[in-house]
């Protein structure tokens, strides 16, 4: 049976962003998984054990909401889609996953430092603030355990000595927040070799947060978190 009209665009649209990561090194060898929810909770991904920068559309594995394939390739899902159907599960609002290992933000977990700061006023209005999910064992129920309360809240967030994981509406923007992600480490990186992070003030992070609505976005679930004295500067402090 032909593919839908829809469905030849999702694949389309997850390998352009599969081989987007390759190129841009978020991803390396065959790791990295990616998934679009389609239409009755089918879910689109990506097969296991495959270099997702030579991926081409008809390579794309389609699975049930409980991880069993439904099509006939013969393909295994990546060993790490249970993730993903955790975050569905936990998001309704969420139609694609990006799981990538970006090199800067892994590199603040494995160092042990945080990437939890307001530092950049595009980071706060659109990912609001970046956590760090506890060390799981890749591949295992770890994962999912390790996940399934920080994406009630994030659209974002790095996994300790391991990934990252982005949440969108569609893949394309699972992708984008990736890229915000991975240049809010960087940031951060500059700063450090530059003698040090100086977040945003409270007061800056308030005005950020009633301004969203001009971007077409909702303040944050994790707006409180952003305003605490871990997140940004208490204002009046100049240090």
């Amino acid at each position: 049976m032909a593919n839908s009209e829809a469905e030849v665009k999702f694949r389309k649209d997850l390998v352009g962003v599969a081989k987007l990561c390759y190129q841009r090194r978020y991803i390396c060898g065959t790791e990295g998984n990616f998934s679009i929810r389609m239409a009755d909770n089918l879910i689109l991904t990506t097969p296991a054990s495959s270099c997702k920068g030579r991926l081409e559309p008809d390579e794309l594995v389609l699975t049930d909401f409980d991880g069993k394939t439904v099509d006939s390739s013969g393909r295994r899902p990546s060993t790490e889609l249970a993730m993903h159907l955790t975050a569905y599960k936990q998001r309704p609002d969420v139609k694609a996953i990006v799981h990538a290992h970006p090199t800067v933000a892994v590199g603040f977990t494995v160092a042990g430092k945080s990437l939890a700061k307001c530092v950049l006023p595009e980071v706060v209005c659109t990912l609001g603030q970046i956590p760090v999910a506890p060390y799981a064992t890749p591949s295992t129920d770890e994962v999912s355990n390790s996940i399934a309360d920080l994406v009630t809240k994030y659209d974002a967030l790095v996994m300790d000595h391991h990934g990252a994981l982005a949440l969108g509406k569609d893949i394309w923007d699972a992708y984008y927040k990736l890229e915000t992600l991975e240049h809010h480490a960087e940031t951060m990186m500059v700063a450090h070799l530059l003698g040090g992070v100086k977040p945003l003030h409270v007061s800056q992070v308030e005005k950020l947060l009633d301004i969203v609505g001009v971007y077409g976005l909702k303040k944050p679930a994790c707006a409180e978190a952003l305003l605490s004295p871990e997140a940004c500067t208490v204002d009046g402090d100049n240090n």
